[in-house]
């Protein structure tokens, strides 16, 4: 949050010091009152309590971690952000609220097969639970196309834009026939993809992590686990 004290206010700042302090709350006061000027932590909080969210996303809020996960996304209300999973009514729902808070942004949905952006247009890339689908749904050489597709988004990311990765967890160690088999995929695999397409690694959280509860050989998709797989989180930055 910024505060703009105008000239007479400077001055008066300046000509009495003992209101100093009494002069900076009432602007900081001011200042929270106006929503354009809302920090991004404020507006994460307020989309995800978002009374008119649909009952069956905000029940997964508990194991997805929405405002962990957004805030951890850098975003600002006036991004272009593109969500390459159409069909996560979930996330969607959430960038719409975030990105329009001042109606400036734009929230882009687009399937993993039709990414078609014009240079340097977007700010933020979601690929949600989605990853793995580059090795399983790709055709001919799968390491190619991979590279193929991340040159694709990083064509169509500004200078320093932001791509998150969540996916599900598979064995490190594991190989890349994980994806097909049980839809999951090695962390070690999207790291080394992203910077041979030139990304630079920003970090990781935890936060949906659960070794322990979840066998990382079975399919994602399997009654025991689905919805609840250990999930790995990772941030990577268009190079300037």
């Amino acid at each position: 949050m910024y505060l703009i004290v105008n000239q007479k206010l400077s001055g008066l700042i300046m000509f009495n010091k003992k209101n100093m302090m009494l002069v900076t709350l009432l602007s900081f006061v001011i200042s929270c009152g106006n929503n354009k000027e809302l920090q991004i932590d404020e507006i994460i909080n307020a989309a995800v309590k978002n009374p008119l969210r649909k009952i069956e996303n905000t029940e997964k809020d508990e194991l997805n971690k929405p405002v962990e996960i957004l805030k951890f996304a850098e975003l600002s209300s006036d991004m272009t952000v593109l969500n390459l999973s159409p069909v996560d009514e979930f996330y969607n729902e959430l960038l719409n609220n975030v990105i329009n808070e001042d109606k400036n942004g734009l929230v882009i949905d687009a399937g993993i097969d039709n990414l078609n952006s014009n240079k340097s247009s977007l700010d933020r890339v979601f690929m949600i639970e989605n990853y793995h689908k580059l090795y399983s749904e790709f055709s001919g050489s799968k390491a190619d196309a991979v590279q193929m597709f991340l040159k694709k988004i990083r064509h169509a990311l500004k200078p320093g834009g932001l791509v998150i990765v969540i996916d599900h967890d598979a064995e490190k160690g594991s190989s890349i026939a994980t994806a097909s088999s049980i839809n999951r995929l090695s962390d070690e695999i999207v790291m080394s993809d992203m910077k041979n397409a030139g990304f630079e690694f920003v970090d990781n959280i935890h936060i949906l992590k659960d070794d322990w509860e979840d066998d990382l050989t079975i399919s994602a998709f399997d009654p025991s686990v689905i919805g609840s797989t250990s999930r790995f989180v990772h941030k990577y930055r268009s190079p300037n």
